[in-house]
């Protein structure tokens, strides 16, 4: 079965969302491991800033999380994620 989890990458400003891109599967990990491996920032909690959404295969959103500009910028120049 062909999976059609994604991953987005955004930016929360006030109460907007700026939608920067979205991360692809690469052959060694799916949405789901890369959303896994993705260190979330402590003490962001829904604060502003850059943050990941992981979609199912319905295209419904099923958990978000706060990240770094380092991890965004990572998600989005398509560089492996850390293990």
């Amino acid at each position: 079965m062909f999976h059609h989890s994604k991953i987005l990458v955004w930016y929360q400003v006030a109460s907007q969302k700026v939608i920067l891109g979205e991360a692809v599967s690469s052959d060694n990990l799916d949405a789901i491991s890369m959303w896994l491996t993705a260190p979330e920032e402590k003490g962001k909690g829904s604060s502003l800033g850059y943050r990941l959404s992981l979609f199912d295969d319905d295209g419904r959103e099923i958990a978000d999380k706060s990240v770094s500009m380092l991890t965004a910028d990572e998600f989005l120049s398509g560089i492996n994620m850390r293990a």
